[in-house]
């Protein structure tokens, strides 16, 4: 299972703990002390690829199924979530059609195991292309220097702080005139504000907005947003949803409100699992378009949901 280590030190260690996991892949130089005599692999060290290269290929990772390969992803409110790792090649496909296919490079302001750094790493795989994560050094025009074939995946506020921390336009240098041809903002949605500043700063540069609000990992919705939109007297909202993801409006019995009635945000799974659903913490509606249109975080703050409380379960129908 591929597990982004929670930040700081002993990061790994915890994941440890919370997988059971019997063995770690790292490096050399992101060895965790903590993990108290757990076995290791440094993915940098030779010696590692020579115990790899004896063991034959798991042709399971790309089968959908209770036997597959799925990734694990540490929330840091204690929550964990398993992926399916065809979800992510399906995500990464879903995305080339609808910004194109990354040329050059796709690169992050992350570290490469943050859940959106992993959605990055599949698209930039699943195209060819190359993923270049946080650099090491401090540079102050990361990640916004990139060639014109290149796309830059950010989340909204990581985004906002760029263009507050770079240049004005007559001092830009010829390192930051160019930058990527595509920015891609995934998590919380953009506002209008953001999209004025960006096509003031970028006017040759694409943005696209997706909406993924359990951990940036994969989008619920999605749009491309236009000079236009930053002008509007309304905000661009969250877009339309991303086959086959269903979403749906509930309101305080979960029951589905009609459109244009504001309520809790939710995805379900496909019909023969009615059961599976996320709620997003956040409300909005439906409008006449189709578009999904967000008013607000939930009542219990972010981060959290407003999902209905759920009837005392019998002690025989409890589950530890």
């Amino acid at each position: 299972m591929c597990v982004p280590a929670p930040h700081g030190p002993g990061g790994t260690a915890a994941a440890v703990r919370a997988t059971g996991a019997r063995a770690v892949l790292c490096s050399r130089s992101t060895y965790d002390p903590a993990m108290n005599g757990a076995p290791s692999l440094a993915l940098d060290d030779p010696a590692t690829w020579r115990k790899i290269a004896s063991v034959p290929v798991e042709a399971a990772l790309s089968r959908s199924s209770a036997e597959g390969g799925a990734h694990l992803l540490l929330d840091r409110d204690g929550r964990e979530r398993l992926i399916d790792h065809r979800s992510w090649l399906r995500s990464a496909a879903d995305r080339s059609r609808r910004a194109g296919v990354p040329g050059g490079t796709v690169t992050i302001d992350q570290e490469p195991a943050s859940p959106a750094a992993l959605a990055a790493m599949w698209w930039a795989y699943s195209c060819g292309a190359m993923l270049h994560t946080a650099p090491w050094d401090q540079d102050p025009g990361w990640p916004l220097t990139g060639a014109r074939d290149s796309v830059t995946v950010l989340t909204p506020e990581e985004y906002a702080d760029r263009l507050d921390a770079g240049p004005p336009p007559e001092r830009r240098t010829v390192r930051t005139a160019g930058g990527p041809g595509t920015v891609v903002l995934i998590g919380g949605p953009c506002t209008r504000r953001l999209v004025s500043r960006h096509f003031a700063a970028r006017p040759g540069t694409r943005l696209w907005s997706e909406f993924a609000p359990t951990d940036g990992a994969v989008p619920w919705t999605a749009h491309e947003l236009f000079a236009r939109d930053g002008g509007r007297p309304h905000e661009p909202g969250a877009g339309s949803s991303v086959p086959p993801l269903r979403l749906r409006v509930a309101g305080a019995g979960g029951e589905s409100l009609p459109r244009g009635a504001v309520g809790s945000i939710v995805a379900t799974g496909p019909p023969w699992w009615p059961e599976d659903v996320q709620y997003s913490g956040w409300r909005g509606c439906w409008t006449p378009d189709h578009t999904l249109d967000l008013t607000g975080r939930a009542a219990r703050g972010p981060g959290r949901d407003d999902r209905p409380a759920a009837p005392a379960a019998r002690p025989e129908m409890e589950v530890t």
